[in-house]
């Protein structure tokens, strides 16, 4: 009787092994990069939705104060439509702005009236809240309008 001798062999080469561990480090990799995109966007979701709150919080607190208060004045008196312009007076300390600002951790806020905007009767409220995100200043801008009771 003669025996053959077996040379095949059942498993993986180094080779492809080394393969596989590279496309799964790649794999993984991918995953970690959309995983840190993903804290980062849900990170400025939270700053924006914190702005929007503050700046709705503040325009809910000038529907309950009287509509000749002083917190509701259009101090920008150069012209018929100087309230219509003003309403987008803004700088970083926001002192072109009708009030404010109030400051609160890494948000800024402050508004605009104009007075007879859109119509005659009203006043236009312009809530502006800023923030600084990754060393952009960012806004965002709220209007309410308001009319003269009978």
């Amino acid at each position: 009787m003669i025996m053959k001798k077996d040379n095949s062999q059942n498993g993986f080469t180094l080779i492809e092994v080394l393969i596989a561990i590279a496309l799964l480090t790649i794999g993984i990799l991918g995953a970690a990069t959309m995983q840190i995109a993903a804290i980062d966007g849900n990170n400025t979701a939270i700053r924006l939705t914190g702005a929007a709150t503050w700046g709705e919080d503040t325009l809910e607190t000038f529907m309950g104060l009287p509509y000749a208060h002083a917190d509701l004045v259009d101090d920008s008196n150069a012209g018929a439509n100087a309230g219509v312009t003003g309403l987008d007076n803004t700088d970083v300390a926001g002192s072109l702005a009708d009030g404010g600002p109030l400051v609160q951790d890494d948000f800024t806020v402050f508004w605009n009236v104009a007075d007879n905007y859109p119509v005659f009767g009203t006043k236009t409220i312009r809530v502006i809240v800023q923030r600084r995100d990754k060393g952009l200043l960012k806004t965002v801008t709220q209007d309410f309008t308001r009319m003269e009771p009978i």
